[in-house]
């Protein structure tokens, strides 16, 4: 299976886990597409001055993969510059945020796992 995310329908989500302003969402893959562990495979843009909102994951994985722009992760407490190339793994119960706080939008993969 093949899909383009640069041609995916595009949603948009107003505060992302409590975050400030909106960010573009498209879902390139959801759970009924794969047949292994995966939740979901997700490119998200976000504007300069949005965030999504500190948060908590249970029994999955989460991989935030930046392709472009930078900004203020936060994860467990502890909060770190990223920008393109990077790649956070987002582990089981940890907390973690993102904040655009520079001038350019910010666009990343994020893809999930369950443990479970």
């Amino acid at each position: 299976m093949i899909r383009n995310f640069l041609h995916c329908e595009r949603e948009t989500a107003e505060h992302s886990h409590g975050g400030e302003g909106a960010i573009e969402v498209q879902k390139v893959f959801r759970r009924a597409d794969f047949s292994g562990a995966w939740d979901f495979a997700l490119r998200v843009i976000m504007p300069p001055g949005s965030s999504m909102g500190l948060h908590e994951h249970g029994e999955d994985e989460e991989m935030y993969i930046l392709l472009d722009g930078e900004g203020l992760m936060t994860t467990d407490g502890r909060e770190q510059r990223v920008g393109r190339g990077d790649m956070v793994l987002n582990r089981p119960g940890g907390t973690h945020g993102l904040q655009n706080d520079s001038d350019r939008p910010i666009e990343l993969l994020i893809l999930q796992a369950s443990l479970k």
